[in-house]
């Protein structure tokens, strides 16, 4: 009986360990990465988000011809460009893992441009994997953003 005590106790220690490593969200505020890619370093038990790096980004072109013309304007004023933001991430534990990365981009004054989320699983021994989160942002706004929060919640799957 004595035995079994013991083994519930860590039982029980082993799974409080767990809840305390899982569900645990975590952010950082980095500036937006206008080419290549930008260093994240977000890290919970054996996941981590490596770096991101942003895709989809709209052309110069059209960004001048939007803003340039009043006629162009009122045509291109409100359309939106979709941002692709691939995060690299690895899992160098036993188990799969689950992140849900949120990603807002805001402006140097704080104005909230663009915002969304997505979840993704990574696979137990898993080095090199990504994480995709779409954005869309207004095409005028995007010579305005200067920084994105990234906020990360990691659960074991």
């Amino acid at each position: 009986m004595r035995l079994s005590g013991r083994a519930s106790l860590l039982a029980a220690a082993v799974f409080v360990s767990t809840l305390s490593a899982s569900g645990q969200t975590q952010a950082v505020t980095i500036p937006f990465p206008r080419r290549g890619s930008a260093a994240v370093g977000l890290t919970n038990g054996p996941m981590r988000i490596e770096s991101v790096i942003l895709k989809g980004r709209p052309v110069t072109h059209l960004m001048l011809d939007a803003s340039s013309s009043i006629i162009v304007a009122r045509r291109h004023r409100n359309d939106r460009t979709l941002l692709r933001w691939v995060f690299r991430v690895a899992n160098s534990g036993r188990r799969d893992w689950h992140a849900r990365i949120r990603v807002r981009v805001y402006s140097a004054d704080d104005r909230l441009l663009a915002s969304n989320d997505r979840e993704g699983e990574v696979n137990a021994r898993d080095w090199k994997d990504q994480i995709t989160v779409w954005t869309r942002i207004r095409t005028l706004d995007y010579p305005r953003a200067d920084h994105l929060r990234i906020e990360a919640s990691f659960f074991p799957g």
